[in-house]
C-alpha cells in the first residue's frame, strides 16, 4: 500500500517561548516527525515535506510506517 503524506493528522500549535516564536507542526501517528515554521502555512508545508522524507526513508531501509488514521479522498 502507498501511504500518501496527506493522509496523517497534523497538529499545529504556536509556540510563545521569547525568541523561539514559531508554528510546531507533528504527525499524530508518527509522533518523531516534526517540523517548524514561521507562519502557519510555512509550519503546514514543511511537515507535508517531512512527511514524505520520512516515507521514502522508511520504505528504502525497510523500517515499518505507521498507518495513517485519515484517508485521502
Amino acid at each position: 500500500m502507498k501511504h500518501d503524506p496527506r493522509d496523517y493528522e497534523i497538529r499545529i500549535r504556536h509556540s510563545p517561548a521569547p525568541g523561539d516564536e514559531c508554528f510546531i507542526a507533528q504527525a499524530v501517528e508518527w509522533p518523531e516527525v516534526t517540523a517548524h515554521g514561521d507562519t502557519l502555512e510555512e509550519a503546514a508545508r514543511e511537515i507535508h515535506t517531512a512527511l514524505e522524507l520520512a516515507l521514502a526513508a522508511a520504505q528504502e531501509w525497510g523500517h515499518p510506517i505507521p498507518e495513517p488514521k485519515l484517508v485521502h479522498a
